[in-house]
This record gives C-alpha cells, structure tokens and sequence, in this order.
C-alpha cells in the first residue's frame, strides 16, 4: 500500500486569479477606484501601496503584484497576504483527518454518514491558524478512494470509475440514480490549541459544473443554521452563492467541525452542469470535476485545497 505522503507548499497560486471569489468591476468602469497592490522596491522586498486602478497596470507591468493572495514572485507555492508578507501552508496525502475531525463515538470514521472511514483524505492545514479542509473520494457506500498524485501542482488527482454507483466498485447497492463516486469534505478548526471555530472564518467550496477538462465554479458558503438541528450535526449549512438558496443543511460535527459527503447525481448539481454527466447518460465518463475547498479571514485565503475527480472512459 502507498504510504502517506506530506508535503509543504503554499497556496494554489496559479488558480488565484481564475477562482473569483464574488464580480469584479471593470477598471474602466471604475478609474478612481484604488487598488492594494504590493510593490516591489527593487531589493527584493515588496511593501503595501495603493493605486489608482488605471495605474494597475503599468504597476504590474514593472514588477508589483495585487494583492491579497498574489503570488510571490521567485517563490512557488506562496502568496501574498495584506501587509505584503508571505504566506503558506502544508499539505497530507492519503492521510486520516485530524482526530478531532473523527466521531469520537465511532473510533475510525468520521462524523458524517453511518461509518464512513476516516482514511484517504487529501488535506490542507494551516498550523498557525489552527485549520485543516479534507477532501477524499469515495465509491458511494463503498470503500475510499487512494490517491496516487500529490499537490506538487497544488491540485490532487482521484481517478475513478464510470457509470452510477454499483456493486462491481464495493457499493452497498446498485443505484442508477447516483454517479459511482461521492466526494467528501472535512472542515476542522480549532486545533493546536487555536480557540477559534467554524463562525471566525470564512469557508468557500467551489464546484465545477463543468464535466469535461474546463472548470465553471459556483460557490457554496458556510453559514450558521438558524433552525434547531437534530443530534450530531453541526449546526451550520452551505448557501449557494448564485442562487441564495440553501442547497446543503445537514452537514454533521459541532461547533468546530462540519463534514458532508456529496454526489453529482443530486439535484442540485444536476441543475448547473453545462454538459450532460447524469442519469441520462449513465454518469458516463471521461469526465473531471475540480473541487476548491477554501478558509479565508477577510480577504485573505489562510487555506486552500484543491481536488480533481477524473472520471474513467465507459
């Protein structure tokens, strides 16, 4: 079996710019509009300065770079955060989640679902600010998926079968309506003994809609739920940004850890694909789906994980 690989690298900087996190103004439209830049002095340091936005790029043009979260020249795998300073952080493959990411009264497995293994997770951890965001694949109500890539790109590749969820993968039962694979999702605060919880930061999942080798993001944000929960879930639910509406309320943990597991056979998912990967076509692939798993504080992205789901050729 493949051993857990850990590596130290920064932030996915080459998606920084292509994963928007709300609509930009064009700076045409806004000429007066100052924009944070972080300059560079010519020593090699780089130092806060706002610009006019028409000024942008002639700034850039000479060496600055926007920010937050631009990538710092010379320097792969790290970003810039608002004082101009930079920022990373570590990564695990094929690992278990944090303990406290796993049901104490199921030692193993995770929160969410009826005994599904903590193993085979990719995760992002920042130490500093006590966070790790997991992603694993899984044959749904079957066994996890490994891994035989690792985040030297900043993303981490799953390979999986074609079709709905069957048997012939380790699946409990056949089930047409399901694509073969689940993705999970472990969000962990509070740890190393940082007393901060889910509701200090902001949590982003960012999922393609797009089957084929393009990406097309929409977004979900973590929220605190309003309505009484029932016994083991976390309290909070993930609001999709494009329509307001709630589209995942029953994530399991408590008030530092929230986990799901999701499946592109759902409605919700179905609605927004810009190609067919559904019951119409037996979830047939090939297919991929980039999933982004983000923690940000303010503006800032204090940790990023970002996924691919390859699915196999019929």
């Amino acid at each position: 079996m493949r051993k857990p690989l850990f590596l130290v690298s920064g932030g996915v900087v080459a998606l920084l710019g292509a994963v928007a996190l709300g609509p930009s103004q064009p700076l045409s439209a806004a000429s007066n509009a100052k924009v944070d830049l972080c300059h560079a002095t010519g020593d090699g340091l780089f130092r806060p300065l706002s610009v006019s936005s028409n000024a942008v790029g002639a700034h850039l043009g000479h060496g600055d770079v926007q920010q937050p979260n631009g990538a710092v020249p010379g320097s792969p795998g790290f970003v810039f955060d608002a004082s101009c300073s930079p920022v990373s952080w570590g990564y695990g493959v094929n690992v278990a989640p944090d303990p406290a990411a796993q049901d104490p009264a199921s030692p193993g497995n995770l929160f969410v679902g009826s005994g599904i293994p903590a193993t085979n997770f990719g995760v992002a951890r920042n130490e500093a600010a006590g966070i790790e965001l997991g992603l694993m694949t899984l044959y749904r109500q079957g066994p996890t998926v490994m891994s035989t890539d690792d985040y030297a790109d900043g993303i981490l590749n799953f390979a999986v079968a074609s079709g709905p969820q069957s048997t012939a993968n380790g699946s409990f039962a056949n089930n047409a309506n399901r694509a073969a694979w689940n993705f999970t999702f472990s969000v962990a605060t509070g740890l190393n003994g940082a007393t901060t919880d889910l509701s200090d930061y902001t949590f982003q999942l960012l999922y393609d809609v797009d089957p084929g080798a393009g990406t097309s993001y929409r977004t979900f944000t973590l929220e605190a739920e309003t309505l009484a929960q029932a016994a083991g879930q976390s309290g909070f639910q993930w609001r999709d940004q494009g329509t307001a509406a709630v589209f995942i309320a029953d994530d399991e943990g408590n008030v530092n850890v929230t986990q799901n597991s999701q499946n592109y056979g759902f409605g919700f998912y179905q609605a927004f694909l810009t190609a067919p990967y559904g019951p119409g076509n037996a979830f047939a692939g090939p297919a991929r789906f980039d999933i982004i798993l983000q923690a940000l504080d303010g503006a800032q992205i204090v940790v990023r994980n970002h996924i691919a789901v390859n699915v196999a050729a019929p």
